[in-house]
């Protein structure tokens, strides 16, 4: 897995990307008049196109115009005899200082697992594998994600934890095994709209068709202008789906999906 702070300098849409990126449009406008001409016209085209990624009208369209259309899972019925739910990391923050440290969740990883909860409850307490690896010294990304999902209401003995994956690819791997330690046949996958093509592939790949089910891309909780304001919550959408179709192409050279 690479590096938050190095995956974040080469996916526009991240912070990083964006002020690495505004470095050559600067310099340019201290160059003659012909290049100052096109540093403006850099970072004219620089900021607009951040000012659209980060407005969660156009972040919400983006995401569902470049991924598969997933219907969440509302009617047990549509869960196709499915007995369990694995729900796959999204990464965790760790801040340290003077020797402490403490693990946060990041913002994709508690939606899904504000699904995984509530997909739980739909299937009559089903258990929940949680699979993620890495984290903190303390505890791994499936720990955290048990404790949040305990937070929730979900009983500990219902919370199975895989946590050596680092990556779609490893959690398409160690997912198996202990499905078929449990006598699991057949479970919900829960990851995010922006994921879930990659992951749906990954799974597939290994001869698993698991059934799909997302949280919302965005909810609106301010006033009716708040959609078509840039925003940290819009930006994150599209820059986790920018990372995600690089991915893919990635993955599809290695043939994982």
């Amino acid at each position: 897995m690479i590096p938050t702070g190095l995956k974040d300098l080469f996916v526009p849409g991240s912070f990083p990307f964006l002020l690495l990126a505004l470095v050559p449009g600067i310099l340019l406008l201290f160059r003659k008049k012909d290049a100052g001409r096109a540093g403006k016209l850099w970072v004219a085209v620089l900021v607009f196109f951040y000012w659209v990624l980060s407005t969660p009208v156009t972040a919400v369209a983006l995401v569902h115009l470049c991924t598969p259309v997933v219907h969440p899972l509302m009617v047990k019925a549509d869960a196709r005899g499915a007995t369990a739910i694995v729900v796959l990391g999204a990464g965790m923050g760790v801040h340290q200082s003077r020797g402490g440290e403490f693990g946060v969740p990041t913002r994709e990883g508690s939606l899904r697992v504000l699904e995984a909860a509530r997909v739980h409850r739909l299937l009559d307490g089903a258990p929940i594998i949680v699979t993620g690896g890495l984290g903190s010294s303390q505890y791994s990304e499936a720990g955290m994600m048990a404790h949040q999902l305990e937070q929730l209401g979900v009983p500990p003995d219902k919370i199975i934890k895989e946590d050596k994956a680092t990556n779609t690819r490893d959690h398409a791997l160690f997912v198996p095994p202990l499905l078929k330690q449990h006598g699991i046949d057949q479970f919900v996958l829960v990851t995010s709209q922006q994921h879930i093509a990659r992951a749906l592939g990954a799974f597939r790949k290994v001869g698993l068709d698991p059934v799909p089910s997302t949280p919302e891309v965005y909810v609106r909780h301010g006033h009716f202008l708040e959609p078509y304001l840039p925003s940290r919550v819009g930006l994150s959408a599209s820059e986790s789906l920018i990372y995600d179709l690089l991915a893919r192409v990635y993955y599809r050279t290695r043939g994982w999906v």
